[in-house]
């Protein structure tokens, strides 16, 4: 916990820049999609080579406190802590998902105006814009719907593959 003898400016730097990343970090702790726990890591390298009361502070976080612990000391995680993150990842994306599929399923059709600079024509002087028009909007939600889905299988594939934090009793 040895804080670098940095000059006073740049440690006010990093100590700002660690009280930023903390409080992204605690809005990613209740906002889905957003994560939490790697600006909590950037925060401790940043008050690391800033304040040691910051570093000492938000390591005994008792949010966030006992997490970041155990990735310094052993590079793992609490099984606990894996279920809770893969959990809540597939249950924000499911929602938002869900929520792409009936928002858009309940039009007629979507117009799409932003396109309209690819759709249009000369005619002389004036410029005819054609606006398109899909009739099943559902085409248009597969796309996002399967980039948050592949996000949610390779965010799962990442966090199982960190080592799990054995507990003591098995040791």
């Amino acid at each position: 916990m040895a804080t670098r003898k940095r000059i006073l400016p740049i440690r006010i730097l990093f100590a700002l820049f660690g009280i930023l990343c903390v409080g992204v970090g605690f809005v990613g702790l209740v906002t889905p999609g957003l994560p939490g726990f790697v600006f909590f890591l950037i925060a401790l390298w940043s008050f690391r080579n800033s304040s040691s009361r910051l570093e000492t502070w938000l390591l005994n976080n008792r949010m966030i406190g006992p997490t970041l612990r155990d990735w310094e000391e052993t590079r793992s995680m609490k099984r606990s802590t894996k279920i809770i993150a893969i959990s809540a990842i597939w249950l924000a994306i499911l929602a938002t998902c869900t929520r792409i599929w009936t928002k858009l399923g309940s039009q007629d059709t979507i117009e799409l105006p932003f396109l309209e600079r690819f759709f249009r024509q000369q005619d002389g002087k004036r410029f005819h814009y054609y606006f398109v028009a899909l009739e099943n909007p559902r085409l248009i939600a597969v796309i996002p719907i399967a980039v948050l889905l592949l996000t949610a299988v390779l965010l799962t594939i990442y966090l199982s593959r960190i080592k799990t934090k054995s507990s003591p009793a098995s040791e």
